[in-house]
């Protein structure tokens, strides 16, 4: 597993992803849309934060995660993906993901298009300027109360 960690993400510790994680106030997810699910990347840091709410034994027998970090953070998932496909999947992941983080999901902004030309999302202004909107929202929201 570690060897699989350093071909997909080279470079990039797990200690880098957990204090990037921590230290933001907001969180933007991007992945296409691959089999119905994330990218292979995208997954490979979701598994590497599990242990930011870990599963532990409680009181009288039984177990539950508990969540180490406030959900202080605001949360989006951006995807592109064919129009004779579906996206709820995908975004169910990154939702637990963003829990798990400490962030509230707000929104996701989906690129369904019947296209294979990279960068087509050009054609469609309306996505580029909700994306901005997106992005103006979470740099100028203050941070969720904990």
């Amino acid at each position: 597993m570690q060897r699989a960690h350093r071909q997909a993400l080279p470079g990039v510790r797990p200690r880098a992803i957990y204090e990037a994680l921590h230290g933001a106030h907001a969180i933007a997810v991007g992945s296409p849309v691959y089999f119905d699910g994330v990218s292979a990347q995208l997954k490979l840091v979701m598994d590497r934060c599990n242990c930011i709410t870990p599963l532990v034994r409680v009181p009288g027998g039984g177990t539950t995660f508990r969540s180490l970090w406030a959900r202080t953070r605001r949360g989006v998932f951006v995807t592109a993906l064919s129009s004779k496909h579906r996206y709820d999947l995908a975004e169910k992941s990154v939702r637990g993901f963003l829990k798990w983080v400490g962030a509230r999901w707000e929104e996701t902004l989906a690129w369904q298009h019947e296209d294979d030309d990279l960068g087509s999302v050009v054609t469609r202004p309306d996505l580029i300027e909700r994306a901005r909107a997106i992005g103006r929202r979470l740099i100028e929201s203050d941070p969720l109360e904990g």
